[in-house]
C-alpha cells in the first residue's frame, strides 16, 4: 500500500519502526535489539531491522533475530571504526531505506548507528517526505553505555561530546539503560532533562534462573565473562587473583571466558605471573548457563559500563558478583550509592563493590567472598530476587511499546522535536 504525503495513518494500522544498530556484536546490546526485533506485537508494530558488520573476533549474535516479524537489512559499511570516505557511503544506503521506508519510528543503538541514524532522520524530516504533514518520523536513541570516557584522547573525547550534543537536539527521546548513564550523559551537557528516559535491559534471564545455588567447596572458582577489549580491563581481574591467590593458595582458581584484541596479552600475562594452573582462558561458550553453574564468584573489572549482561546473568545464575563502581555497575548492586577506599570494598545488599583499576581492591573482595560461603549464599539470593524482578524481557518489550505509543499521536502522526 502506498500512501500519498500528508496522508493520515490510521490509528488501527501497525506502527512503522527502523531500528539501526551498529553491529550484532557479542553483548547487551545485541541481545537488547533481538529481543525488541523478535517480541515487539507484529499487529501493533512492524520493524525494519538494519544491522552493521561486527569487528573480527568479537563474535556475531545476529542470528537471534528471527525473521518471522521483521524485514532484516544488512549494511556491511556500517562499522564500528571511523572510516570517512565509507561512513559516508553507508548514511547516503541509510538515506535511501528511510526514504523507502517511511517509518513513524527512527531508533538507533550504540554510536556509530546514532550518528548515521540521527543525520538520515533530520534529513528525512527536513528536506525529505517527512516535511508533509503527518509524515515526520519520530527520532530516539539508545545510550547503552558511552564511548565518551575511557575510549579516546581527550581531544577526541571533547569532539564526540560536541556531536553528540548536536545529535541530542535532532532527537525526540534520549534512552539511558541505567540512571548513571543518564546522570553521566546530562552531565556532559547531552540533551535536556525532559527528554530523557531510563529504560532497563531486558534479557531472557529463564535458563539462569533455573540454576541451583552454588555449593561450598574448599576451591572457589572466580570467573570473568565478557569481550577481552581494553575498557573491560581484564588483567584487573588476573592480577586481583594471582594476589588473593598468593595469600590462600588452596582456596581460589579462575576463569576467563570470552575473547577479543587483549586474549594474547592476558595469556602471556597467565604465564609470567606463573598462574597457568590457576586461570584459564576458554574463549566463547554458546551455553552460558553451563558456564556459570561451573562459578562460584563472577566479576566485572571495568574503567567504563552501561549495565553489564554477564553481571545480569550471574545474578540471575544466583552468583555472588564483584563489580567495579563504574557506569551502571553501582546500580545493578546497590539502592544508596556511597565512597569505597583506595583498596577496600563495599559489601552491598545485592554484590561487592570496588574501585575501578583497583587490583588491591579485587583481591580483597576475592578474599572476603572465598572466606564466607554464607555471604556469597545471602548475595547470590538477593541478586536472583532482583534482576528476576526487573530486566526482564518481557518488562523492555513493555517499556518501549508504551514509549513508542506515549510520542505518536492517536493518528499515528509524530510531535514536532521538543528542541
Amino acid at each position: 500500500m502506498t500512501l500519498k504525503p500528508g496522508t493520515k495513518i490510521a490509528a488501527d494500522l501497525p506502527m512503522k519502526i527502523v531500528r539501526v544498530v551498529t553491529r550484532m556484536n557479542i553483548g547487551g546490546p545485541a541481545r537488547h535489539v533481538a529481543i525488541l526485533t523478535n517480541e515487539l506485537d507484529p499487529a501493533q508494530f512492524r520493524t525494519c531491522l538494519v544491522m552493521g558488520t561486527a569487528d573480527p573476533g568479537e563474535g556475531e549474535l545476529s542470528g537471534l533475530v528471527e525473521g518471522r516479524h521483521a524485514r532484516v537489512i544488512r549494511l556491511p559499511g556500517l562499522r564500528r571504526s571511523l572510516r570517512p570516505w565509507q561512513d559516508l557511503l553507508t548514511l547516503v544506503r541509510l538515506l535511501k531505506i528511510v526514504w523507502r521506508e517511511r517509518p513513524q519510528v527512527l531508533h538507533t543503538h550504540m554510536a556509530k548507528a546514532g550518528v548515521l541514524g540521527r543525520v538520515a532522520a533530520w534529513a528525512y524530516n527536513h528536506l525529505g517526505p517527512g516535511r508533509a504533514p503527518g509524515r515526520r518520523v519520530t527520532v530516539l536513541h539508545t545510550f547503552h553505555g558511552h564511548v565518551l570516557e575511557g575510549y579516546f584522547s581527550p581531544a577526541s573525547n571533547r569532539f564526540f561530546i560536541g556531536v553528540e550534543r548536536r545529535l541530542a537536539r535532532i532527537s525526540d527521546r534520549l534512552i539511558a539503560v541505567s540512571p548513571a548513564v543518564r546522570h553521566e550523559l546530562l552531565a556532559l551537557g547531552i540533551g535536556r532533562e525532559a527528554q530523557w528516559r531510563v529504560v532497563p535491559l531486558g534479557l531472557h534471564l529463564e535458563a539462569f534462573a533455573a540454576l541451583a545455588l552454588p555449593v561450598p567447596g574448599e576451591t572457589v572458582r572466580f570467573g570473568l565473562v565478557g569481550r577481552l577489549v581494553p575498557i573491560k580491563d581484564p588483567e584487573l581481574f588476573v592480577e586481583g587473583l594471582r594476589r588473593a591467590w598468593a595469600q590462600r593458595p588452596s582456596a581460589s582458581e579462575g576463569v576467563v571466558v570470552g575473547d577479543g584484541p587483549l586474549r594474547g596479552a592476558v595469556e602471556a600475562q597467565i604465564a609470567a605471573q606463573g598462574l597457568a594452573d590457576v586461570v584459564r582462558c576458554i574463549g566463547w561458550q554458546h551455553e552460558l548457563p553451563a558456564v556459570y553453574a561451573g562459578l562460584d564468584v563472577v566479576c566485572v573489572t571495568s574503567r567504563n559500563e552501561g549495565t553489564p549482561v554477564a553481571l545480569i546473568e550471574a545474578m540471575a545464575a544466583g552468583r555472588a558478583v564483584i563489580g567495579t563502581a563504574v557506569g551502571g555497575v553501582p546500580d545493578l548492586l546497590e539502592d544508596a550509592p556511597g565512597p569505597i577506599p583506595s583498596g577496600g570494598v563495599r559489601v552491598t545488599g545485592r554484590g561487592v563493590l570496588v574501585n575501578a583499576g583497583d587490583a588491591d581492591g579485587v583481591a580483597g573482595a576475592m578474599l572476603l567472598l572465598a572466606s564466607d560461603p554464607a555471604l556469597r549464599e545471602r548475595l547470590g539470593r538477593a541478586a536472583r530476587a532482583h534482576v528476576l524482578e526487573r530486566y526482564s524481557h518481557e518488562r523492555l518489550v513493555r517499556d518501549l511499546a508504551g514509549l513508542y505509543r506515549e510520542l505518536l499521536g492517536d493518528d499515528g502522526s509524530a510531535p514536532r522535536c521538543m528542541v
